[in-house]
């Protein structure tokens, strides 16, 4: 019988360490999205200033979509901004990863970032774009990056989800 029972809390601790694990990876992978936002917001902010136009970085693409890795011959570029190139394993989520040089891409009309009902950019900008991200980690993920901006969550600021297939846009230059 003392068996039994110390096997069964040992399991009962095993669980609940396992589900506090579980919870810190999330909060670690959000962690390393808001991480990347930030680095492409700079990245993309030096190509700028560089070449006067907005990059795109896809993730298992040619070099043509590569504006940050690859070498261009755009007047100004002073790259590479990235050391290698983009790929779906950056993606925390295991997902795929892109930078797109407009905000208006797979649906969206652009970003509502004051959150007043109509989008304040529209056309070029940056905006990082994320599959398989649950609607957990894009809540905590836009708690994060857009505290206080009134209106949906998930259609206000600079960041955007799309419940129905788990994809995260997040708007990281402009």
């Amino acid at each position: 019988m003392e068996i039994i029972v110390a096997v069964s809390i040992l399991s009962i601790l095993a669980a609940t360490l396992a589900m506090r694990a579980g919870g810190m990876i999330g909060k670690g992978k959000n962690a390393r999205v808001i991480e990347l936002a930030s680095t492409f917001r700079t990245l993309c902010a030096a190509y700028h200033a560089d070449v006067g136009a907005f990059p795109r970085e896809y993730s298992a693409s040619n070099a043509n979509n590569r504006d940050l890795s690859t070498a261009q011959t755009a007047a100004g570029w002073s790259g590479p901004y990235l050391e290698a190139p983009l790929t779906h394993s950056q993606n925390p989520y295991n997902g795929q990863m892109h930078l797109y040089n407009s905000s208006t891409i797979q649906g969206l009309s652009g970003f509502d970032v004051d959150g007043d009902g109509t989008d304040d950019v529209t056309g070029a900008a940056n905006v990082l774009y994320l599959s398989s991200v649950s609607t957990e980690s894009a809540t905590e993920i836009d708690s994060r990056l857009d505290p206080g901006v009134p209106g949906t969550w998930s259609t206000t600021g600079r960041v955007r989800y799309n419940t129905s297939n788990s994809r995260l846009y997040i708007l990281v230059y402009y």
